[in-house]
């Protein structure tokens, strides 16, 4: 993204933290041993579960998408290694393919619902939720992370579009 920051009227959007993004696939023993591996929870279906710089999003039955801040990545691999060792499972690094966007404000939900099939009144789509969705045309994922504030990942070749729709979005919106 060109800009790391766009303020539009009750609608942010700025570049995402960087994060190790690593996904996981495989039944619940593996699931349970993966999440316990960076300190967390398994998260329900379509929930997400924290700790100390680790979120995991249960973006399936047998999925989880593993986000790592700096310091919850450093041996990591290793710790999922011992933690997996005998149990069938697939976990993938996916660091380079993905990128991250922060959106936030009053006008948050409307915007994103530009882009999104998805309902974003906050009784349908709680914070602590995440799925899979496009966005307009681009594959991504959301979470919702507060009533006015979501973190998107989408896969770095569509992030300049991704970027341009929102921007696009909330100034058609804004009147």
């Amino acid at each position: 993204m060109a800009e790391s920051t766009v303020d539009l009227a009750g609608f942010a959007l700025a570049t995402g933290p960087l994060l190790t993004r690593w996904v996981f696939q495989g039944r619940e023993a593996a699931m349970q041993a993966a999440c316990a591996a960076v300190g967390c929870t398994v998260p329900d279906m379509l929930g997400v579960a924290q700790a100390e710089g680790a979120t995991a999003l249960r973006l399936g039955p047998y999925e989880v998408l593993f986000l790592l801040e700096p310091a919850a990545a450093q041996g990591v691999a290793e710790a999922w290694a011992s933690a997996l060792s005998g149990l069938a499972h697939s976990l993938v690094e996916v660091t380079a393919r993905q990128a991250a966007l922060s959106v936030g404000g009053p006008r948050a939900a409307e915007v994103l619902g530009c882009l999104s099939p998805l309902d974003f009144a906050p009784a349908s789509f709680a914070p602590g939720t995440a799925t899979r969705t496009l966005l307009d045309k681009a594959d991504g994922m959301i979470w919702r992370q507060a009533e006015d504030r979501f973190h998107l990942e989408v896969w770095t070749s569509f992030l300049p579009y991704v970027t341009a729709m929102l921007k696009s979005a909330a100034h058609d919106t804004r009147f």
